[in-house]
């Protein structure tokens, strides 16, 4: 009886066993029915959680190839900083419409040394390839930099490592490429001449490494310079300039520069500004520099202004002096031909018929009595032609007759009467009166119409002033003869035309 009962215990033993070892190979194969389901149905059993499977296994990875540049560098870098400002002169015009006046610009830039410092390390690429036919993940790039020192150290050794920046391209696809930069400055070893990078380029499913970091290391050998080579950060700055040119103005130059500079500096030019139709305004003119720094391309500005005035524009019209002359009978009220003009000893109007021989005294007086006559009879004068009548009342008040043309003094009177011959002729935008007659008629006389003789000139003789005298012909002068000399005996009909041609 024992005995059997030993048969029966052996016999249940080696089925559990052989359950056991079943439950297992169906977990590992990944049977729903796996050993913790044998072994929990077990009476008196453990419950043993299966192992956890990688979510991964069973799936294709992909499978990367890179290679990376390193050169090392040392430089000497020197950084600048630029300012710059604007002027304008003057920064003030007043022009009435039709007239133009000039400004002078000046751009004045600075250069100034900002920083200065020394760096040495190693900078180049590191290019990946993706020759699956997934596309990466979890790519990541680490880089390291290692020394040699014979005969202390003869294994390469790192002392630097550096994360290289992906953010570019974080993922690959197949057949895709791409280089990623970077530079690691350090402070060079003592005594270390040979220097290595190695780049550690991993992603997370590499074939036959699903799950975890895994890929290649190119490496490349490199070497610091003997001497710094010397950089400048933003050494040189352009300048460009813009104009705002106010309604009813021309600005010319329209464009100017752009000009460059190397160092501090300046640079100056004109524009001519022209009231083209503005009337009894005031405007602002913006000029603005604009600098751009070479290499950080930071800019920096500078304005100049410049104030515009623009009077009324002018009204009514003028007339010559030679029709001033003719027509006392349109002098406007207040202004008299029989008038002593200053200390000439004579009137208006007798200095208006005196011829100037060269006297400097009456060219002026001759302009100067039509532009103000002009002004009187409505006619608004331009700033310039109001300067000159101011500037010659004053000179009149203190001069007499005998300034000769030539004379210093004389070419700054025929100056004046340039500028009021030019008000006088309708040249400086108040236009020559049209269709006139006898001028804008002074008020009736009492007791009737206008008079058969102009007002101041009831005994004005027959030839003007100075040339009671003058004899008909100036000496030397025969009488010239009826017919020309040589002519007396002429034919009528020219020698072989006496018969018709052609008959």
């Amino acid at each position: 009886m024992r005995s059997t009962w030993l048969r029966l215990g052996l016999v249940i033993a080696i089925a559990a066993i052989a359950l056991v070892a079943f439950g297992t190979a169906m977990a590992a194969a990944g049977s729903p029915s796996g050993l913790a389901a044998v072994v929990s149905g077990w009476t008196g059993g453990r419950e043993i959680a299966p192992p956890r499977a990688d979510p991964q296994q069973g799936e294709a990875g992909t499978s990367i190839a890179a290679d990376k540049t390193a050169e090392g560098f040392w430089t000497h870098v020197i950084t600048y900083d630029w300012s710059l400002t604007k002027s304008a002169s003057p920064d003030a015009l007043t022009l009435a419409r039709g007239e133009s006046g000039e400004v002078m610009y000046t751009i004045v830039v600075t250069r100034e040394k900002v920083g200065e410092s020394e760096s040495a390390g190693v900078r180049g690429t590191i290019c990946v390839t993706n020759t699956g036919e997934a596309a990466t993940e979890g790519l990541a790039i680490t880089d390291i930099v290692e020394y040699k020192k014979p005969p202390d150290v003869t294994d390469w050794t790192p002392f630097l490592t550096v994360t290289v920046d992906i953010t570019e391209k974080p993922i690959l696809d197949p057949g895709e490429s791409h280089c990623y930069d970077y530079e690691i400055p350090f402070t060079p070893l003592e005594g270390v001449t040979q220097y290595r990078n190695r780049a550690h380029v991993t992603i997370t499913n590499h074939s036959g490494h699903l799950g975890e970091p895994f890929g290649p290391e190119p490496k490349a050998g490199f070497s610091l310079p003997d001497s710094p080579t010397v950089v400048e950060v933003d050494e040189s700055a352009s300048v460009s300039d813009e104009e705002h040119c106010p309604a009813g103005f021309t600005c010319m130059p329209s464009e100017t520069g752009p000009w460059t500079f190397h160092d501090s500096g300046s640079v100056s030019f004109h524009k001519t500004i022209t009231n083209e139709t503005a009337c009894d305004v005031m405007a602002e003119l913006h000029n603005v520099a604009t600098l751009t720094e070479g290499d950080t391309h930071e800019t920096r500005t500078a304005e100049a202004v410049v104030h515009l005035t623009a009077p009324p524009c002018p009204v009514g019209c003028v007339l010559t002096y030679g029709f001033w002359k003719t027509h006392p009978d349109a002098w406007p009220e207040g202004y008299s031909p029989d008038a002593t003009f200053f200390s000439s000893g004579k009137t208006w109007m007798q200095v208006l018929w005196t011829a100037p021989r060269g006297d400097a005294y009456y060219i002026l007086a001759h302009q100067y009595i039509a532009a103000v006559l002009n002004v009187a009879n409505g006619a608004t004068p331009p700033l310039e032609v109001s300067a000159v009548i101011d500037a010659a009342t004053a000179w009149f008040g203190s001069h007499s007759p005998g300034v000769p043309a030539s004379s210093p003094e004389g070419q700054t009177l025929i100056h004046w009467a340039e500028v009021l011959a030019a008000f006088n002729e309708g040249r400086m935008g108040v236009p020559h009166c049209e269709n006139v007659e006898a001028g804008p008629a002074m008020p009736p006389k009492q007791g009737g119409g206008r008079p058969e003789t102009p007002p101041g000139l009831e005994k004005r003789p027959e030839m003007p002033p100075g040339l009671e005298h003058r004899p008909e012909n100036k000496p030397h002068q025969e009488q010239r003869p009826e017919t020309p000399p040589g002519q007396e005996k002429r034919p009528e009909t020219p020698p072989g035309q006496e018969k018709g041609k052609g008959k």
